[in-house]
Order: structure tokens, then sequence, then C-alpha cells
């Protein structure tokens, strides 16, 4: 395996259990090995493991259909496997930044056009975001300001959802304006130490440009994938957010509803989004407690909880996602010129 990637994961692990220390230290609230393997907490742990699971496979038939509305092929299996690649690679590189360009990558290896592969990981961002940014508003209008003991400030607030309306708009005009990267380039190409170096690939880049708009409009026209697709991202969504309020809700006792404590947490997440540590490590698990232990009788339950969210959808995708890597590492880092070394990017 690269070593690289080792960095990462025992970086990403290493910051966020340390996190977790370093909250139960300040706090005054541990949790031990004991009560992580007692049977409530291991059958939530499984639990939450399955729904973690459920959402992967969910994704991977959400890749199928957008590869489908494009004309192209994908195994299912492949389309699981560049899901778990791209929650495994977005776990260990900083903001979570590594899990876009990684699927893209391996969406190509599978031997989808590399236009098609980009558009297919945009189009999927920019659906998230577009979710996130909808449950934002309604979070801001309708579920915050009924809150009393909400313990996060209005500026984290307001940052965290011009980040959200930032992001939506930036994905959606990339997908539809790609163009705008050729002005960029053209400006680029004016500074001297980098004009040699564009011009050796400034035509087929071009190329490439017009060829993800073309992909972009004509997934866009297909309206019946696209509606499938954002429903599915909702649903997917929801699990994903069931798995924190299951063991939060069993046990801590807390008295809300799914959909305020759903609203709340897909505000927190945009906000964690853009901590600078492997895949918002450490970070997200300080915003969840801050903001949730205010609502609680026992912050150390609280904690416990968060715990086993971030086992579920954290640590388990990491470890999960070493065997994969191992088992497709000759067709991802396969030298230059060896055999069946095909270009896909045509």
């Amino acid at each position: 395996m690269d070593r690289r990637i080792i960095v990462n994961i025992t970086t990403a692990l290493l910051i966020s259990i340390s996190v977790i220390a370093i909250i139960s230290s300040f706090m005054g609230e541990e949790v031990s090995v004991n009560e992580i393997l007692d049977r409530e907490v291991i059958w939530l742990i499984l639990l939450c493991l399955a729904i973690s699971i459920g959402s992967i496979l969910l994704d991977g038939l959400r890749i199928c259909i957008v590869v489908s509305a494009l004309r192209e092929k994908i195994r299912y299996i492949d389309a699981v496997e560049s899901c778990l690649m791209y929650s495994f690679f977005s776990a260990i590189t900083p903001s979570s930044m590594g899990g876009q360009p990684f699927q893209i990558y391996f969406l190509t290896k599978k031997g989808i056009k590399s236009e098609a592969a980009a558009n297919i990981t945009l189009f999927r961002t920019f659906e998230y975001l577009l979710v996130v940014l909808g449950i934002d508003i309604y979070s801001v209008i309708f579920i915050i300001p009924k809150l009393s003991n909400w313990s996060v400030g209005k500026t984290m607030i307001i940052l965290g959802f011009a980040s959200s309306v930032f992001s939506t708009g930036l994905t959606w005009i990339t997908m539809k304006k790609p163009e705008i990267y050729k002005y960029l380039i053209a400006k680029l190409k004016r500074i001297k130490k980098l004009t040699n170096f564009i011009e050796r690939w400034e035509d087929k880049t071009y190329t490439w440009i017009d060829s993800l708009k073309l992909s972009v409009n004509s997934l866009l026209k297909n309206k019946k994938a696209v509606a499938l697709d954002l429903f599915l991202m909702l649903i997917s969504v929801l699990l994903y957010s069931y798995i924190l309020f299951l063991p939060v809700i069993r046990l801590t006792g807390i008295k809300i509803n799914f959909l305020t404590f759903f609203s709340v947490q897909t505000l927190l997440s945009s906000l964690a989004t853009y901590i600078p540590t492997p895949g918002a490590s450490g970070g997200l698990e300080v915003i969840l407690y801050s903001s949730f232990k205010s609502f609680v009788v026992s912050p150390r339950s609280l904690l416990l909880g968060i715990t086993i969210y971030r086992i579920a959808t954290y640590y388990i995708i990491i470890l999960g996602g070493i065997p994969l890597i191992l088992k497709n590492q000759k067709l991802l880092w396969r030298e230059k010129g060896s055999a069946g070394d095909t270009d896909t990017s045509a």
C-alpha cells in the first residue's frame, strides 16, 4: 500500500481518538473500553453499522442510475466499491477533499470516460450540497429560533450557512459553465514561467472541458434519472443522520424529535466540513458534543453515543477500505507503460 495512505490513516485515527480523549479529560466524562464492550452498546454499533452499509449500497445504486443515464456501463459491485473508496479517501484526507478526485480516478479505471466520471462526481456533490442547503435554510428559519439552549453562536451559524451557499453555487457553475476554466487557463498562460507548460496540454484540456459540458447537459436532460437520484440522496442523508440519532436517543434519553435532530445535525456537519483535519476528525466530535450536551442529562452518555456514531461511519470505513485498496492496488497504481495500461480519458 502507498506510504502516504498509511500515514494519512494513522494521522486520521490518532486525531479523532485524541480529541475524544481530550474531551473526556476536560469534561470529566470518560468513555471506557468496558462501556464500549457493553452488550447494548455492541448491539447499537452493529445496528448503526448495518445502516451505514445500507447507505453505501444505496449509493452504489445511485451511481448505477447516473451511469446508465449517461449511457455508460458499470457493474453494481464496482459502483459500490467506488462509493466505499470515496468514503475512505474522504476520511483520510484534510477537509475530506480526497473523496471526489479518487472516485473520478477509480471510475475511469473501470472503463468510464473521464469527463463522464467527473460529471458523475460533480453531479452527486451538487445534489448533496443542494439537499444540505435546503435543510440548512429550514433549520435557520424554523428550528434554531425554537432552541433556547442551543449553544452554537450566531456567527458560526452564519459562516456555515454562507459556506453552504457558496459551495452549492460554485459546484453548479462548474457543472453548467465549465468553459470558465478556459478563461482561467488563458490568464495563467500569460505568466511566462507557465506558458510552455500550459501549451503542452492546452488543446486536450479544452477538448475535455467541451466534452464535460456535453456530458452534464446530457445528464440534466434525463429528468427522471435526476429526480430519482435526488430522492435517493435525501434518503441517504436521512439514514446517515439516523446513525447518530439512534445511539444518542437510546443512551441519553434526550427529548427531541428526529426532524429537529436531523436539521441540527445537518447544519453542524456543514460547519465541520471545513475543519482541516483528515475526514474532519476531531472537529466533528467537538462540534457535536458541545452543541448537544446542553440537551442531555448525562454528557457522558452523549459522548458514548458520538463514539458509536464515529465507529460506524468513520473507523469502520477506514478499516473496511484497507482490504479494498489492497484488492485494487494493481489496478490503481500500476506503473505507466505496463500491460493493459489504457487511456480512458477519450
